[in-house]
């Protein structure tokens, strides 16, 4: 995250992935991602083998694509506002799209933060135990119940997105 003279926080422009081999690798990544959340989670599925795999990554890369590449001319930055506004979508559609047996909150969840954090702009939220008192989980939960729209779900982020500084000054 970017901030002026003044400290306000500025946006950071949508990720634009047009080239074949970052899209795969993002979606790779997002496939291991999703492999490690069932090793270390209570999950009920393990990895999908053959042609549901296939099937998996086909998913995740159209998710990816209509998130990060050009389409009809129109690039992320026409669409999205910024960062923000792209994580929340591609969370959305994962979430929604249902794409794996298991893990697609979690999934989308920590894809979505670590795309803010890879981009320099983590966010933090409260990690409690307590469902109901976890931020992480009121805002993939809100995602799936539809209890709050895409906006205020992006504005969310924003809010608890950590300011990182160019200035070694404030170390």
């Amino acid at each position: 995250m970017i901030a002026d003279v003044d400290g306000r926080v500025l946006p950071v422009a949508p990720l634009v992935l047009d080239d074949a081999g970052s899209l795969e690798a993002m979606a790779g990544a997002v496939m291991r991602l999703h492999s490690t959340l069932l090793t270390i989670g209570r999950c009920y599925t393990t990895d999908a083998t053959g042609e549901r795999a296939a099937r998996e990554l086909r998913r995740v890369e159209s998710v990816l694509v209509g998130a990060f590449c050009t389409i009809f001319g129109q690039s992320p930055a026409d669409r999205f506002t910024d960062i923000f506004d792209q994580v929340t979508y591609v969370a959305e559609h994962m979430v929604k799209d249902h794409i794996f047996e298991d893990g697609n909150k979690r999934t989308s969840l920590v894809f979505a933060l670590s795309v803010l954090r890879f981009a320099g702009t983590p966010v933090e939220l409260s990690d409690s135990s307590e469902p109901k008192d976890n931020q992480y989980y009121a805002w993939i939960h809100d995602l799936v119940a539809r209890r709050r729209t895409l906006d205020d779900l992006a504005n969310e982020l924003r809010c608890h997105c950590i300011v990182i500084s160019d200035d070694a000054s404030h170390v």
